[in-house]
């Protein structure tokens, strides 16, 4: 009984997910920001709607979901394109995640008494991009065609993938220095910080052996259902092995990715076949991803803090936005295109909601406070920089001609 109403309840949050993403659509609004919504209002922060068996599986749906876009994002780089946008998205993975987490520290001290550690562990928190909302809305401009002569999209998505590697290491160094400080245990930050570009590459080296493991299999396999079947089941087992045993040193969604790109530029008999029935996967997955986001989301927990956390993040976002304009110095780019890469840059949604809570769940000062900014953070960025993606692509970014495409 319980599997037959989990089985109904995922099939009824699905449709009604569908139905609020195209309702706000005709206001010419993203749909995510409808999906969102519909999930926060049927979880457990308003209504409290969802069965509790089917809460348990937003984790995995939303991964299935993560996993599926990354994919997807890396079935859209050429290896043209990974030339041309190779620096700037390592700039971008890099600098503006790490200044806008230890401007957030520093705002924590002066604003809520923190320690530099403690402003460090929400700092870190907010830092990362949303891939859940940056890259849907990358490979939309790819499949439109948009900003295409510089690879704009194709830069933002490699950039924000890597981004919450160095995000998420950060916090959990901090969070680390801050447990082992109240245990009197000793800990290496130069270890720590060691472990992001180490991870960084070995998770493109796993990509590349999936790649070259599984390209004779794919190759030899003829149906476009087979082919996906192995290439995104080994993405899917990658992100089982992270989440499950919990690797320090695997950042499964940017292997997937580079696993994505090797088979876009070495698999090329195979990799649209692969990149249609993924778009398939993904129109299902969209609704799941973003209902469960919005249901991870409990506004009520911003209370007192709002206008300081409105404050910090005002600061913090725009020295992240310096830091995506520092990161482009020595590119091609226009000043439209360069505004859009700062909008592009604002949402978070997906880390802060799995992360937010955890400071007060390991018992840090102040973890209530965190949970609250962090939610703050989700609240006002993710909608303005869906919107803002949205309303400003095809103002900002140039846009080729279909039919000069096909006539050539």
């Amino acid at each position: 009984m319980t599997l037959v109403i989990m089985i109904m309840s995922l099939v009824i949050i699905g449709r009604l997910a569908y139905y609020c993403g195209r309702l706000v659509e005709y206001v010419k609004l993203p749909s995510l920001i409808g999906m969102m919504l519909f999930g926060m209002l049927i979880g457990p922060a308003f209504f409290n709607l969802v069965p509790e068996d089917t809460l348990t599986l937003a984790p995995t749906l939303k991964d299935i979901a993560l996993v599926a876009v990354l994919f997807i994002g890396g079935l859209g780089i050429s290896l043209s394109q990974m030339k041309q946008i190779g620096r700037p998205a390592i700039l971008l993975s890099i600098i503006p995640a790490t200044l806008e987490g230890f401007t957030v520290a520093l705002m924590a001290m002066l604003l809520l008494n923190f320690s530099f550690i403690q402003g460090a562990i929400l700092g870190f928190i907010i830092a990362a991009v949303s891939p859940a909302v940056l890259i849907p809305s990358m490979i939309d401009l790819i499949h439109r065609r948009v900003g295409q002569d510089k690879a704009i999209p194709q830069m933002l998505l490699v950039g924000a993938s890597a981004d919450d590697t160095i995000a998420i290491t950060l916090f959990t160094t901090f969070l680390s220095i801050y447990l082992q400080k109240t245990t009197d245990q000793t800990f290496s930050i130069s270890t720590q910080l060691l472990l992001i570009p180490l991870t960084i590459i070995i998770s493109i080296i796993v990509g590349i052996i999936t790649y070259k493991l599984s390209k004779p299999i794919i190759e030899r396999t003829k149906s476009s259902i087979g082919k996906v079947m192995i290439s995104f089941g080994l993405c899917l087992m990658m992100r089982l092995i992270e989440t499950h045993f919990g690797l320090e040193l695997f950042n499964s969604l940017l292997t997937v990715m580079i696993y994505g790109f090797f088979i876009r530029n070495y698999i090329i008999d195979s990799s649209q076949m692969i990149l249609d029935q993924m778009n398939t996967i993904w129109k299902i997955g969209k609704l799941y991803l973003f209902a469960f986001v919005g249901m991870a989301i409990n506004p009520t927990l911003v209370g007192e803090f709002f206008w300081i956390g409105l404050g910090i993040l005002s600061i913090s976002l725009t020295i992240r936005s310096l830091g995506v304009l520092v990161s482009l110095i020595g590119t091609d780019l226009s000043l439209k295109e360069r505004v859009f890469c700062m909008i592009a840059y604002l949402p978070k949604a997906t880390v802060q909601s799995a992360k937010a809570a955890i400071p007060l769940q390991m018992g840090v000062v102040g973890g209530e406070i965190m949970q609250a900014i962090a939610i703050l953070s989700v609240l006002i960025t993710a909608p303005i920089g869906a919107i803002g993606i949205k309303l400003t692509s095809d103002h900002l970014l140039h846009t080729e001609d279909k039919k000069r495409i096909n006539d050539h």
